[in-house]
C-alpha cells in the first residue's frame, strides 16, 4: 500500500461517469471528496463512449457536456475535463489514468468511486494499473456496512497494492435513471439537479422523446419483446422467462414497485442465456465488455452481464435500473436495489423451479419479507456452491456476508 501524506504534488480528484444527466448527488460526492481529502480540485470526466453502454450520439454527448458545465460553473474547485468525450473509441479507467499521469507528472490523482464500484473493482480492466496510478476514494453511504467495506478494501489493497480511502458521504437517493423517468412522465425534478441543469433540460426537451431527445423512442413493447425472445429461446427457457416476468409483477405489486419496469426486467433477465458459450465470449470481447479470468474459463457466467448489454444494444432498453437488475440477477451484489432484489428472488422461486431446497418456505417468505427471502436464498446458494467443485464468483459470497449484517 502506498502512502502520500507528505507528497507535495497537487491533489486532483477524478470523477468519471456518463452524467446522463449530472445531478446533486454527483456534486455532493465531489464536494465531500474535495473537503475530506483537502484536494486542490475535482475534475469531472464525462465518458463519451463508455464500454458498457450502447453507442451514444454526438448530440447526446454535447448535451451532457453542457449540463456539466452549467452545474459546476459557480464552484471554483470543480473543473470540466474533456479527455473521455471522444466517440471514436472506448475509454477505460486505466487508460485515462495513464494519460493523465503522463500529461501531468506534478499532480497526484484521487479516483472517486461509489461503493458498488468498489465491490466490482477486481473485475475492472487492469485494476493493477489503476491501483498504481492513483489513490482510490470509495464512497460510504448510510445503507452500506462500513465493516464490509473495510474488508473489501483490505482485500483489494493486498491483491493489487492499492491505496484505498473511505469517503463519508450523505445517503442521497438520486439516480440519473430516475431523473430521466420522472421527466418522461412529466414529474418534478427540482431538488434532484441544479436549477441551471433543470432549465437546460426543459429548454432542449431532453429525455422526453421530443426535440433534442437523448434516448430512443423505438423500444419494443413487452408484447413485442415476448415474441422476439420466443424466437431466441428454447421452449423450456422461454417458459421459465415468462414465469419470472409474472413473478416479478406479483412481487412488484406486493412491495409497491413500478409494475411495468418489474415485468420488463423479469422478461429480459435471461435474454443472453441461450446464446452458445463460444458466442457469448466472442460477443463480449467484440463489444469490449469487462471479462474476468473466471468468466473467460467459464463463458456461461457471462450471460447476465451480456444480457444487460443486449437489452440496451439490441432491444433498445434504456432504463438503467432495469439493466442493472438484469446484470446482477445471477450473483446479486451488496446493497441491491428493490428491483434487483425482486428479479433475483423471482428467478429463484418462479413456478417452474422445483429442485432448489426450501422452495415452499422461501416462496411464502418472499411475500412476507423480501429481504429475509433474499438472505435465505443466498444462504442456500452458498451452501450449494461450497458442496461442489466448480469455480464460483466471489460476489455471491460477498453478497451473502453483506446481507447477514443487514437483515
Amino acid at each position: 500500500m502506498k502512502h502520500y501524506m507528505d507528497d507535495k504534488r497537487k491533489k486532483i480528484g477524478i470523477m468519471g461517469g456518463t452524467f446522463d444527466p449530472i445531478h446533486n448527488a454527483h456534486l455532493s460526492l465531489a464536494e465531500q471528496a474535495y473537503r475530506q481529502f483537502s484536494l486542490d480540485a475535482v475534475w469531472m470526466l464525462p465518458n463519451g463512449n463508455p464500454p458498457h453502454k450502447s453507442e451514444i450520439r454526438q448530440e447526446d454527448v454535447s448535451h451532457r457536456i453542457r449540463m456539466i458545465q452549467l452545474a459546476i460553473e459557480d464552484t471554483p474547485y470543480l473543473k470540466f475535463c474533456n479527455l473521455e468525450t471522444s466517440r471514436k473509441e472506448y475509454h477505460y479507467t486505466f487508460e485515462t489514468l495513464q494519460h493523465l499521469k503522463a500529461a501531468y507528472p506534478n499532480m497526484l490523482f484521487y479516483f472517486i468511486m461509489g461503493a458498488d464500484s468498489l465491490f466490482e473493482f477486481d473485475a475492472w480492466r487492469e485494476p493493477e494499473i489503476i491501483s498504481r496510478d492513483c489513490v482510490i476514494l470509495a464512497a460510504v453511504r448510510d445503507h452500506r456496512h462500513r465493516e464490509q467495506m473495510k474488508a473489501k478494501v483490505e482485500e483489494l489493497e493486498q491483491r493489487f497494492g492499492a491505496d484505498i480511502r473511505l469517503l463519508d458521504t450523505p445517503n442521497m437517493d438520486i439516480a440519473s435513471s430516475e431523473i430521466r423517468r420522472k421527466i418522461a412522465c412529466g414529474e418534478d425534478i427540482s431538488g434532484m439537479v441544479p436549477p441551471k441543469v433543470a432549465d437546460y433540460i426543459k429548454k432542449n426537451a431532453l429525455y422526453t422523446g421530443g426535440r433534442g431527445r437523448m434516448h430512443r423512442s423505438d423500444a419494443l413493447s413487452i408484447r413485442d419483446l415476448k415474441k422476439e425472445l420466443e424466437k431466441e429461446m428454447d421452449e423450456s427457457r422461454f417458459e421459465h422467462t415468462i414465469g419470472v416476468m409474472y413473478m416479478c409483477a406479483a412481487l412488484a405489486m406486493r412491495y409497491g414497485y413500478d409494475l411495468e419496469k418489474a415485468m420488463l426486467a423479469g422478461l429480459m433477465h435471461d435474454c443472453a442465456k441461450c446464446m452458445p458459450n463460444a458466442k457469448k465470449l466472442k460477443t463480449a470481447e467484440k463489444n469490449h465488455l469487462e471479462i474476468t479470468d473466471l468468466e473467460r474459463r467459464n463463458p456461461f457466467m457471462l450471460h447476465a452481464k451480456l444480457g444487460a448489454f443486449l437489452a440496451r444494444k439490441k432491444y433498445d432498453i434504456e432504463d438503467q435500473e432495469v439493466l442493472d437488475a438484469i446484470r446482477w440477477h445471477t450473483t446479486g451484489r451488496p446493497g441491491m436495489t428493490l428491483l434487483e432484489k425482486i428479479v433475483y428472488v423471482a428467478d429463484y422461486i418462479e413456478p417452474k423451479r422445483d429442485k432448489a431446497p426450501n422452495l415452499t418456505q422461501i416462496r411464502q417468505l418472499a411475500f412476507e419479507d423480501l429481504n429475509m427471502a433474499l438472505l435465505r436464498i443466498l444462504e442456500d446458494t452458498v451452501e450449494y456452491l461450497d458442496q461442489g467443485d466448480d469455480e464460483t464468483d466471489d460476489i455471491t459470497r460477498q453478497t451473502y456476508e453483506y446481507y447477514k449484517n443487514h437483515v
